[in-house]
């Protein structure tokens, strides 16, 4: 009669427990950043035709809104600037907070990030600007940029001529 103990089976899943509770935090992690990550490159870009003619379906969502400054519009506000942007003939005022690039000035094409207005008005209110002024982000953004300043057409004017 054999009287020594049997050696279990439970020292190897002991050993095996903490490596997939590890994997599964891994993994349940690299989910998370990869969620995070296409919501954020889910910001869709819009021009302002496109934005005013989708209003209702947008409601606050954040996108991207691209057009040209438009003439006569640029205000300070106490804490940015307003103005309007205009694509194809299509104007929307805009409420940005903070303060605009140096570069900022009418007739330029500009991409902005933010939502339209909670009170169902066609304002944008935008947190981020981008004003086509380096040359890195002409490289980034060239076919974007040559169709915001041709889809703006919106006429070269002077200060001047924005005086009352």
């Amino acid at each position: 009669m054999e009287l020594t103990p049997r050696t279990s089976e439970a020292p190897r899943r002991r050993r095996r427990l903490p490596a997939l509770l590890l994997l599964a935090v891994v993994l349940v992690g690299g989910g998370f950043l990869v969620f995070q990550a296409l919501g954020s490159a889910s910001t869709f870009y819009r021009n302002v035709d496109e934005a005013v003619a989708q209003r209702s379906s947008l409601g606050t969502t954040r996108f991207r809104l691209q057009g040209t400054v438009a003439p006569c519009t640029i205000a300070r506000t106490g804490d940015g600037v307003a103005f309007g942007v205009t694509y194809n003939g299509v104007e929307i005022p805009v409420r940005h907070v903070g303060d605009p690039p140096e570069m900022f000035k009418e007739n330029e094409a500009v991409l902005l990030e933010g939502h339209f207005a909670a009170d169902g008005s066609t304002t944008f209110d935008s947190d981020l600007m981008i004003v086509k002024h380096s040359e890195v982000y002409k490289a980034a953004e060239a076919d974007r940029l040559s169709e915001a300043e041709q889809g703006g057409k919106v006429p070269v004017t002077n200060a001047l001529a924005c005086a009352p």
